[in-house]
């Protein structure tokens, strides 16, 4: 008996491992070599281990039959059914713990695209919104069917009507596709607004918003999902659900890690990957370098205290004006904007980005 179970444990796997590497990666650079930990590194903490145990979820399936053919499960080993049942259970409400934290990174992360109050509104909005759908869906699968325990047992309970699949798969997911378009599209306004060179402002564009992949994983996904709640072959249908559904969740803590990826590149390629390193590469770079590429972006949210020039009291007006492009644009590195966006012109942002 093979079926999708070779398949499904090579994607699953590999995918697993790569990700967890990236994830130790953002971890260690952000915290050792930057001295810069914020509450996005905290979340996408938890999400390492979180995603462990839905890794072990995903080989619990397989290793209790799917993947296979049902007509082989229930001739080979009918008691799999049952569990794989529960497991399906536990499954819903742990998948939706794994889009929340891995979609707060992203909303957390964002907090340091902009300091103007529309857009910190609107992001506080969006979290709100996240967060409340979040609750509904655990709802609906709480009280998918009365008692729960018709749902992995109906023999028990030949009278309860348990809600349709069609509302228990598609209603959450087309509330996290709602949410991840909403994290797709908020940082772009900001960014398209940004005075630098088109080619650098695509450059921090497609870092930025990598979580686009992550919403057409999404998108397929609902293909196998209607699949799901229709094929007679459930145990067949488990195994392609495996396999989409960790795509699509280390796609998006891929898309997550991505500006931290980014600066421990930087880090690694100029020899800064030390403890605290990190934090003197932004003034060591302001000085020598070009400020208007993307490498040369500030690695330290203590910028402030390690050049005095561009303190809050003393700084020249023209700094403050090119720290908003420059706050906006190190998201390409995963870092915090220094000071506020809300009197800086663009004219000066214009001048601060162009080449040399």
């Amino acid at each position: 008996m093979e079926g999708l179970q070779p398949l499904s444990y090579g994607v699953i796997s590999v995918l697993y491992f790569l990700v967890t590497i990236t994830i130790l990666m953002r971890i260690y650079v952000r915290s050792y070599t930057m001295n810069a930990f914020s509450w996005d590194d905290w979340a996408m903490t938890v999400v390492l281990f979180s995603n462990t145990c839905q890794q072990a979820l995903l080989y619990f399936f397989l290793h209790y039959g799917g993947g296979l053919h049902l007509t082989e499960v229930m001739a080979s080993h009918p008691d799999w059914l049952p569990l794989l049942y529960k497991a399906l259970l536990v499954e819903e409400f742990w998948y939706i713990w794994m889009q929340f934290i891995v979609k707060m990174c992203f909303l957390l992360f964002y907090f340091r695209l902009s300091n103007t109050t529309l857009y910190k509104r609107t992001l506080w909005g969006v979290i709100a919104f996240h967060l409340v759908t979040t609750l509904v869906i655990w709802l609906l699968y709480a009280f998918q069917c009365i008692p729960l325990a018709a749902f992995y047992d109906p023999a028990s309970y030949p009278g309860v009507q348990c809600l349709s699949t069609y509302v228990t798969y598609f209603v959450p997911y087309t509330l996290n596709m709602t949410t991840d378009i909403c994290i797709l599209v908020l940082p772009l306004p900001i960014i398209m607004n940004l005075q630098m060179t088109l080619k650098r402002r695509l450059t921090i564009l497609a870092v930025v918003t990598t979580g686009g992949s992550a919403v057409l994983v999404s998108g397929l996904r609902a293909i196998v999902l209607f699949e799901f709640s229709t094929s007679p072959d459930f145990t067949w249908s488990i195994g392609k659900m495996a396999i989409i559904s960790n795509i699509e969740m280390q796609v998006a803590i891929l898309a997550a890690n991505m500006p931290s990826l980014k600066a421990f590149y930087t880090c690694w390629r100029m020899q800064k990957l030390g403890r605290g390193q990190g934090v003197d590469l932004a003034y060591h770079q302001s000085r020598h370098l070009n400020p208007g590429r993307p490498e040369d972006i500030e690695l330290s949210r203590k910028l402030k205290s390690s050049f005095p020039s561009v303190s809050m009291r003393n700084r020249p007006r023209d700094t403050t004006a090119a720290s908003i492009a420059a706050s906006e644009e190190r998201l390409y590195e995963g870092l915090e904007p220094v000071i506020d966006t809300a009197a800086c012109s663009s004219k000066t942002s214009s001048a601060y980005y162009s080449d040399k």
